[in-house]
């Protein structure tokens, strides 16, 4: 996704004025826009708006509804605030800030450092902080009487990757985009259940188990990895390959990866990246404090004003190019509006220059706290990655393989032109051949010849395009199918497509271990 600013009249929505169109998502589109008040008063914010198409869709209303509503119980200074929820005809939209600095993926990006010790401690810094905001998300709880408690209510944000965590230019890490985040006990919207980063989701996350706070702890440690390394820990080419690494393959430690990491820290990531959930961190709270105590000999973690000093140091450039391209928008904003003279343009230049910044160059698509995923999001504060096509929720972004397929939403008819007022009309005729939709992953299907086979073993299977999967004649789901448990002994597999083609294949899975791994081409 590319940042864009299109030339476009000025338009207000509710007490803004629109200035420029950042960015175009899958579920909202995001612009830059300004709240002008008394005596000159000026406040530049991010608007999110529902894209039109979507507006007829109850299912993704409520999504970007449940956003807001979500976020306004959260206040903590790790945690990136909306503004306010607004409604301009049959339009919604969100309001949310600025972030002036970069996404926790430049960090990643950047080369080593000769001064390790420091550049580590920065590492640290960045995920204590994001820890204490996800914690107190975690510790959300819900309405009660005066002078009690409630109960907590299982807040999981599902999400937690690099670019969902922003640093910004005071050193203050913010947690991004709890768009898709989860509420224990609440169901799943018809968007789509495992939900997530395919190559930063926990394991019991992929196989669509029962997910907690602990969830989260395994995405930090993922983080951690990264930052501390400079080498991405589950990227593969395609998803699937990413959760078979996640359930499959062994884990590196980080002192091995770069023998530059201090065992201290190396223990503490690879805790935090066990498989299983109870052998984890109980919450990021406790891994906060682990880091705290691996870097007590050096230290401490970085705090804010480090952390602040060395963006400054390593990403000046980034941050300058962001202001100018901010500032761009706005001069650009005026100059459509009505003429302006170069000493205007001049004096709208030199205003936004003390407004935190938006846009990124080239490689980031806007530095900004607006959520784009649908669900809950938060921020689109954001980077590459963000936004998703037009046909998936963009809480999901770009959904891993092993998700179900979301909804078409409504499409526009282009050669039937909608009333006035009215930003939807009809949906197109479907093809006559739609793809199959994708069922939730199950965790605990073993064919019924269980008995007869003895222990389980596990299956995987790919296919593309994907196919639907039949084990000894019972249905075993959609492809990808990844570390699938499957009674031990021989099997008939045969494989369907959504155009009628078909495979037929014996399979044998061993005892307690992992067959041999299928990709099907046709």
């Amino acid at each position: 996704m590319s940042y864009q600013t299109h030339a476009q009249p000025a338009e207000r929505l509710g007490r803004y004025e629109l200035l420029g169109l950042l960015a175009t998502g899958g579920m909202a589109e995001i612009h830059l826009a300004r709240l002008a008040g008394e005596a000159g008063f000026e406040k530049i914010v991010v608007v999110k708006r529902l894209l039109p198409e979507l507006v007829a869709s109850k299912a993704y209303v409520e999504m970007f509804l449940g956003e807001a509503k979500l976020v306004a119980k959260l206040s903590h200074p790790n945690v990136c605030e909306v503004y306010e929820l607004g409604r301009e005809g049959a339009e919604y939209f969100l309001v949310m800030p600025f972030l002036d600095g970069v996404p926790a993926t430049e960090l990643v990006a950047r080369p080593r450092d000769p001064d390790r010790t420091a550049q580590l401690r920065v590492a640290a810094g960045v995920i204590a902080q994001a820890c204490a905001g996800l914690h107190h998300a975690h510790e959300l709880r819900g309405e009660s009487a005066p002078g009690e408690r409630g109960e907590l209510v299982g807040l999981v944000h599902r999400d937690v990757s690099p670019s969902n965590l922003f640093v910004t230019a005071a050193g203050v890490v913010k947690v991004l985009d709890f768009g898709i985040a989860k509420i224990a006990g609440t169901a799943e919207t018809e968007a789509g259940t495992v939900k997530g980063k395919a190559q930063y989701m926990a394991p019991e996350q992929l196989l669509g188990d029962p997910i907690d706070r602990r969830a989260d702890v395994f995405g930090l440690g993922i983080v951690l990895y990264e930052l501390a390394t400079h080498q991405r820990l589950f990227k593969r080419s395609s998803d699937y390959l990413a959760a078979r690494a996640i359930l499959e393959e062994p884990i590196p430690r980080a002192d091995a990866a770069d023998p530059a990491v201090p065992a201290a820290l190396a223990d503490v990531i690879a805790r935090a990246l066990e498989r299983k959930p109870a052998d984890r961190f109980a919450d990021a709270h406790a891994l906060a404090d682990a880091l705290e105590a691996a870097f007590a000999p050096h230290g401490g973690v970085a705090t804010p004003a480090q952390i602040a000093a060395a963006l400054a140091d390593q990403h000046a450039d980034e941050l300058s190019a962001q202001r100018t391209r901010q500032a761009r928008v706005v001069a650009g904003a005026r100059t459509r509006a009505e003429p302006t003279t170069a000493v205007e343009t001049s004096v709208a230049t030199n205003v936004v220059k003390h407004v935190p910044a938006i846009a990124r160059r080239t490689k980031v698509i806007a530095a900004l706290a607006v959520a784009v995923a649908g669900g809950a999001g938060i921020v689109i504060a954001s980077m590459l990655g963000l936004f998703g096509g037009h046909h998936a929720p963009a809480a999901t972004v770009r959904p891993p393989d092993p998700i179900v397929r979301p909804p078409d939403p409504p499409v526009r008819t282009p050669d039937v032109p909608a009333a006035a007022g009215s930003a939807i009309v009809a949906a197109p005729t479907p093809p006559p051949v739609p793809p199959p939709t994708k069922p939730r992953p199950s965790t605990t299907h073993v064919t019924h010849a269980a008995a007869a086979h003895g222990p389980p073993g596990w299956f995987s299977i790919d296919s593309q395009p994907y196919a639907k999967i039949f084990v000894d004649d019972q249905p075993f789901g959609d492809t990808p199918v990844v570390h699938k448990p499957l009674a031990s002994g021989h099997h008939r597999v045969h494989a369907v497509l959504a155009d009628g083609r078909t495979k037929d294949l014996d399979v044998t899975v061993p005892a307690g271990k992992l067959a041999a791994p299928i990709t099907l081409s046709w």
